[in-house]
């Protein structure tokens, strides 16, 4: 049967020993955040009228390898570092005079929960920008930001070559054919609380003057019709974003440029739109 923890063994033999019934014991262990299942809660009973004891019976198969002290220590090394092999669990658990195969090493970290994955990669950031981002994000904690216009650009690649295919032992590989230089468009696109802008699409690498095009074509007739009264025009810091020229383009055309702190792509909830566009074409 599933097994109940010490405490929650011990309060379900408290529960019915003063008479109350299998549901109101399991309403009071659900209560304290306890979940068992009513034919647990009854098994466990009927277990302990047997026996008189609120352990489980000692079975007489072979000893489990990954015991809860395995298994913390595991979780332990796993916590202190993320990227800890197999092989290098198996040393520290023979440092601790357990020795088990990595098989069982690894059956036990995804017990635990732990899955081999690709790292998730983000931006570092330094120590001085922190602190700008912090002072920056507690000035605007109570914000709505309806006024936000949120603008960036990036690029879609329109082809993938990731490819998987299974082969027979001892065969090898085929290989499989890719472009040296996959089709790709680039989109620069901005939202808002009222609404998207236009898309536009572009070829070429994106300079000051292409980026002020840009703006005048999408972002100006935006803010004209849906932002009369106010808004707030948000950027990343790329040099060509923060060129004279641009600056000069904001003032003459009335663009609030909303500066945010540096190294802070995170900061722009038109990253996740991004991320959402590319994942069906990837």
């Amino acid at each position: 049967m599933p097994r109940l923890s010490t405490y929650a063994r011990e309060r379900t033999r408290s529960l019915m020993s003063q008479g109350a019934s299998v549901k109101a014991t399991m309403d009071a262990l659900q209560a304290e955040g306890i979940t068992p299942c009513r034919q647990t809660v009854w098994r466990f009973w009927r277990h302990y009228q047997r026996h008189g004891s609120i352990l489980p019976l000692q079975s007489g198969g072979r000893p489990r390898k990954l015991t809860e002290i395995v298994l913390q220590l595991i979780d332990t090394a796993m916590m202190e570092n993320d990227e800890t092999t197999a092989k290098e669990l198996r040393i520290i658990l023979q440092q601790h005079g357990v020795v088990i195969s990595l098989r069982t090493i690894l059956r036990g970290r995804k017990t635990l929960g732990w899955s081999f994955r690709g790292a998730a990669y983000c931006q570092l950031i330094r120590d001085v920008n922190k602190m700008k981002r912090l002072e920056w994000a507690r000035e605007y904690l109570e914000d709505d930001f309806e006024d936000v216009v949120w603008t960036d650009e990036t690029s879609v690649q329109l082809e993938t070559h990731r490819r998987f295919c299974c082969r027979k032992n001892g065969q090898k590989p085929r290989r499989k054919p890719r472009p040296k230089h996959p089709v790709k468009v680039h989109v620069w696109a901005g939202i808002s609380w009222r609404g998207r802008t236009e898309i536009c699409i572009f070829v070429g690498i994106m300079n000051a003057d292409m980026y002020i095009e840009v703006l005048s074509h999408t972002l100006v007739p935006f803010l004209e019709r849906v932002y009369p009264d106010h808004h707030r025009f948000m950027q990343d810091n790329d040099p060509k974003h923060t060129s004279r020229k641009a600056r000069e383009f904001f003032a003459a055309n009335n663009i609030n440029w909303w500066r945010t702190p540096p190294e802070s792509p995170d900061a722009n909830p038109i990253e996740n739109l991004w991320h959402e566009l590319k994942v069906p074409i990837s």
